[in-house]
């Protein structure tokens, strides 16, 4: 029994180690700190993690308040988001909250939304908060102040009524560009790079039998795609790219997220004290599912878990009156997007269709600013039952996505090609 209760306790501490603890992760994430007018502060600098585990030599990288991920965000839909972003860093950028459907000045698009955040100076984002779900916030700049870097946190926005999980964590996976001295790469080499849960190498997360867990997955690797596989698990796909889905079975237990892709899995917990199972991607695990010795949460597995309360999005779209277009996803330009005109301009509540031309050899990942989208099917006779805000195009393939266009602003397109790193591209729309 003694050996047993060393054994739980290692395993805590582990859970409590260094990055973004998860326990902290359960109860709201390590808050970041208030200042004037109810502003939470996030202060982005030069840090250090231990991106290969312990006793390996620390990192030097960039992040928000000596942590990676940063601190997690939350709040409740309907509620007012307030932070203020001080630049600590010797480049400027502007921070994107990705997913977010928020008024344009709130994007942080440099120069086609806000001017870019100089070093030495800040800036103060506020927005309410119009869909509960899973969404990060990055910067959108140069250099090193590019996603895959450090500089990344979550944001939860928090459903209005009572969720039925027991506990409700998020994993960061992230690909780091690492040389030979663990130091980051500049420019990255290769094309997969060093991989992180929350930070660090690999996570324990500590459960219980009969447990039901809310997992938030985020790809904050800024060209990777993973897979990952629950062993000896049956996720229940709740929500994509933060917005509520009819819920599904994980087929096999897997799931696929692209870059700046999230999932919100239910996962009840149905093995013996005592064992545990890995989460694994290409084969390697990246964490463990890890049963404490005790008592089950309760005597029996939860019922299969009913959708989440929707978000106001539309139901139908109506594609009569639709404004239909390609976008060749060509390679970057040498013009940056502010610097050409626009890709359209649609009145606001009109309906958009556009095709993702990708004639290259390579499959591309494309994020929408300020909207979600519906994947149509091939003869645009319907659309996938999910929405998103990042969709991957195959290579020598074109991806027919529709959306309604009621966010007003200048919103960007930005597009890159998977498991390369390179410069992302882009173009920008208008909604009048």
């Amino acid at each position: 029994m003694h050996h047993q209760a060393n054994r739980a306790l290692s395993r805590r501490r582990l859970v409590l180690g260094t990055g973004l603890a998860l326990a902290n992760v359960a109860a709201g994430g390590l808050r970041a700190q208030t200042g004037p007018a109810g502003f939470r502060i996030l202060r982005a600098r030069p840090g250090e993690a231990l991106l290969r585990g312990e006793g390996q030599p620390r990192t030097p990288i960039w992040c928000f308040d000596d942590m990676v991920p940063g601190q997690m965000l939350r709040v409740r839909r309907g509620d007012e988001l307030r932070v203020r972003v001080f630049n600590d860093l010797p480049e400027p950028f502007a921070l994107h909250w990705h997913g977010v459907r928020l008024p344009n000045a709130m994007d942080g698009v440099p120069f086609l939304t806000q001017p870019p955040i100089k070093p030495g100076d800040s800036f103060g984002y506020r927005f309410t908060a119009r869909d509960a779900g899973t969404f990060w916030y990055h910067p959108v700049g140069v250099g090193m102040a590019e996603p895959g870097r450090g500089l990344h946190g979550v944001l939860v926005v928090g459903e209005s009524e009572r969720i039925e999980v027991d506990r409700d964590l998020a994993l960061v996976i992230d690909d780091w560009p690492l040389s030979l001295d663990g130091r980051i790469a500049s420019p990255p080499q290769g094309r997969n790079g060093h991989m992180t849960v929350n930070g660090v190498p690999a996570r324990e997360v500590a459960v219980r039998p009969n447990e039901r867990l809310r997992i938030r997955l985020i790809n904050a690797a800024p060209a990777r795609s993973f897979e990952l596989a629950f062993e000896r698990h049956a996720p229940w796909v709740m929500a994509i790219d933060g917005q509520p889905a009819e819920p599904f079975l994980a087929r096999d237990g897997r799931v696929a997220l692209g870059p700046g892709n999230r999932i919100d899995l239910f996962i009840d917990m149905g093995l013996a004290a005592g064992t545990s199972a890995p989460i694994l991607s290409e084969g390697a695990p990246i964490a463990h599912l890890a049963y404490e010795h005790g008592d089950p949460v309760r005597a029996a597995p939860l019922p299969e878990p009913k959708p989440l309360p929707p978000n106001p999005l539309p139901e139908r779209l109506d594609f009569r009156a639709a404004l239909k277009l390609d976008l060749p996803l060509d390679a970057p330009s040498r013009l940056l997007p502010e610097e050409r005109p626009p890709l359209f301009s649609v009145r606001r509540r009109r309906i958009v269709m556009l095709g993702l031309a990708n004639a290259g050899d390579a499959a591309q990942a494309v994020h929408l600013h300020g909207h979600h989208v519906r994947l149509l099917d091939k003869l645009d006779d319907g659309w996938k039952p999910f929405w998103l805000d990042t969709v991957p195009v195959p290579a020598r393939e074109t991806s027919r996505i529709a959306f309604l266009a009621d966010n007003p602003g200048k919103w960007l397109i930005e597009w890159r090609m998977l498991n390369e790193r390179g410069p992302f591209a882009a173009a920008w729309f208008e909604v009048t």
